[in-house]
């Protein structure tokens, strides 16, 4: 029980790292990014990589900055030019761009899964937790999405410029009007989902198979998140992911016959009892 518990908790840090680059996207340039999964598992291949070369430790701080650049020709090449189109054309080129990277990801590593290599970090190996062995790497997964929620959580609502985000995302014109640059702005936040993206996906390289297919996996479960969750509202996205997070893994474990029906029943009763999501409003 107790593992079940602390895999649930793991699960659902990972899933808030996916999900939050996701709805802050959404919360300023109001379109789905169907990029993101793919992004996530780029991430995840990249993290791999580098473990194999050199530590761990250098991809955990390196991918999210390769991929935080990454936003940079998709605010530029994508959202920004391509603005007056309706979101639904955006948010198609979008899949098509998932598609594209999963299949170059494919050619380059093959079908086969892969785990990043943790040997030398410290981070290997189990600890003891009242009379169970649970692996240390899940325990820091777990460190590292309480403390993202948190730094995100204070930065949104006690600096200057996650003050400008919420404006922004609440009302772009008048926040203009104001002098706040809005492009900038969503340029930045773009960066920072994309960012998100990427330490999501080495931090998953450890812990699931690293695979072709895990970009998709995960858009899946990232839009449905978003979605239930408040479209655009970061507080919602979180509590969303920790409400998936446990239902999937305690399903798993007293319901492996209807495991994968559970998660869609939660969101369809859900969406019966509150449509508009469990959030308030965008990047809140």
């Amino acid at each position: 029980m107790i593992a079940t518990l602390i895999n649930s908790i793991a699960f659902s840090s990972l899933l808030i790292l996916v999900v939050t680059g996701l709805a802050v996207i959404y919360g300023l340039r109001g379109v789905m990014n169907f990029a993101h999964g793919a992004l996530y598992m780029a991430g995840a291949y990249l993290g791999y990589t580098i473990a194999q070369v050199a530590n761990f430790w250098v991809a955990l701080i390196a991918v999210p900055i390769v991929m935080g650049l990454v936003g940079f020709p998709i605010e530029f090449g994508v959202f920004r030019p391509l603005r007056k189109l309706s979101p639904m054309n955006i948010a198609l080129l979008t899949f098509g761009a998932a598609l594209i990277i999963s299949d170059v990801i494919l050619r380059i590593f093959g079908s086969a899964a892969y785990t990043a290599n943790l040997a030398g970090t410290g981070l290997e190996g189990t600890v003891d937790l009242w009379g169970q062995r649970y692996p240390v790497y899940r325990l820091f997964v777990i460190v590292v999405g309480i403390v993202f929620s948190l730094a995100l959580f204070l930065w949104l609502r006690f600096s200057r410029s996650g003050m400008y985000v919420r404006a922004v995302s609440q009302d772009p014109q008048t926040s203009a009007m104001t002098g706040i640059n809005a492009d900038r702005i969503g340029m930045w936040i773009v960066c920072l989902g994309t960012g998100c993206a990427g330490l999501a996906g080495v931090l998953a390289a450890p812990y699931v198979a690293v695979l072709p297919t895990m970009g998709a996996q995960m858009a899946t479960i990232a839009l449905i998140i978003v979605v239930l969750g408040g479209v655009g509202s970061i507080g919602g996205a979180i509590l969303m992911a920790v409400i998936y997070g446990f239902v999937t893994t305690f399903g798993a474990q007293f319901l492996p016959e209807f495991a994968a029906v559970v998660p869609f029943l939660v969101a369809f009763l859900i969406l019966v009892i509150r449509p508009q999501g469990l959030g308030r409003s965008r990047t809140t």
